[in-house]
């Protein structure tokens, strides 16, 4: 469960006037549909854990697989027009309207899944504030709806390229997404 904290708590984007950096934004266009594979830490005032993750995403439908140290799969979420599913490593099958309501029945936290794949990305989000950009106009810090994004790596020093560290906090939640390997 502590997982799906960690994907819930991904976020990052955008620009206000007072926060543009001396850089610009660059302008670029959103990703309909993607694939990465990597490794998510999560930790709050509680717990801690890192686990495994497969998101595919495309216009009509996400999957996300969570998986154990040895690849085993702990859970998997998928979301479409009919809804959101969380299927459990021990066959338990949760339910919902969408994957934020799914959230916020099993772990009491609200997230706005329908940001994330902007988040992941560094697409920035209207209404977003751009704290920091690197030399090449990337995003580097985000504040969007409470969450303080760093986007403290990506995956190679051409512009286009996407983010391979990403860490979030809000609170006491705080969790870091490397990306091992994207599929645009």
């Amino acid at each position: 469960m502590l997982a799906l904290v960690g994907v819930l708590g991904l976020s990052a984007c955008a620009t206000t006037p007072d926060a543009v950096p001396k850089t610009a934004l660059r302008a670029v266009a959103e990703m309909p549909r993607f694939q990465l594979e990597g490794r998510l830490q999560v930790r709050d005032a509680e717990r801690s854990a890192v686990v495994g993750v497969d998101w595919q995403h495309g216009p009509e439908r996400d999957a996300w697989l969570f998986t154990g140290p040895l690849g085993q799969g702990l859970a998997r979420i998928e979301t479409d027009a009919a809804g959101a599913r969380m299927t459990l490593s021990d066959g338990r099958r949760v339910e919902a309207d969408t994957a934020a309501e799914l959230a916020e029945s099993v772990l009491g936290v609200s997230a706005p899944f329908t940001e994330l794949p902007r988040w992941v990305t560094a697409r920035v989000r209207e209404g977003a504030e751009v704290r920091e950009l690197d030399a090449l106009g990337r995003p580097r810090q985000v504040i969007d709806r409470g969450w303080t994004i760093d986007y403290t790596e990506y995956a190679g020093g051409e512009p286009d390229d996407l983010p391979r560290k990403i860490d979030v906090h809000r609170g006491d939640t705080r969790l870091r997404l490397i990306v091992d390997a994207w599929n645009p």
